[in-house]
């Protein structure tokens, strides 16, 4: 009888970091080059919002959509309120367009300052209130809690 070795299981934790975390396409293209897939895909904020990207098979569409960006695209989803400077209409759009509906992500429950783990429910929900920033995207009111961009309490989520 031959015995049969099992690949281990890879994750790939994404973090946070901005404007930064768009290079996280690259590192996500660079490691298909060489065969590499991860079985496991988490993220937090912009790190989250890239690995729901891959995990939905739109990785392609977003860089795209991203590389294309012009100043006047960026000003299109600016909305200058009381909840912050995005337009929250044009982002949920954007979510719903480039992101799917397998992956983690991780929060910050504004009250306590712990993190909160999505693993499952409304992708859109868990990617948003990664990304929120007060001032800049609006927190997310979830399960009676107020939620932030998960790189407050941890930028890179690998616990997850």
């Amino acid at each position: 009888m031959i015995a049969q070795t099992r690949r281990p299981k890879i994750g790939l934790a994404l973090g946070s970091g901005s404007a930064r975390g768009w290079s996280h396409i690259g590192v996500i293209n660079g490691l298909a080059k060489v065969g590499i897939e991860p079985d496991i895909v988490c993220g937090c904020s912009i790190g989250g919002l890239v690995g729901a990207s891959y995990a939905a098979g739109n990785l392609n569409e977003l860089e795209h959509w991203v590389r294309s960006l012009s100043r006047i695209d960026v000003a299109r989803l600016l909305n200058f309120s009381m909840n912050g400077f995005i337009d929250v209409e044009r982002l949920q759009s954007f979510i719903l367009q480039y992101v799917g509906n397998e992956t983690a992500t991780v929060a910050t429950d504004l009250e306590t300052g712990r993190e909160v783990w999505f693993t499952e429910g409304s992708l859109v929900e868990a990617v948003w209130s990664s990304i929120s920033l007060p001032g800049v995207f609006p927190p997310v009111r979830s399960q009676n809690r107020w939620l932030i961009d998960g790189g407050l309490v941890n930028p890179v989520p690998v616990s997850l």
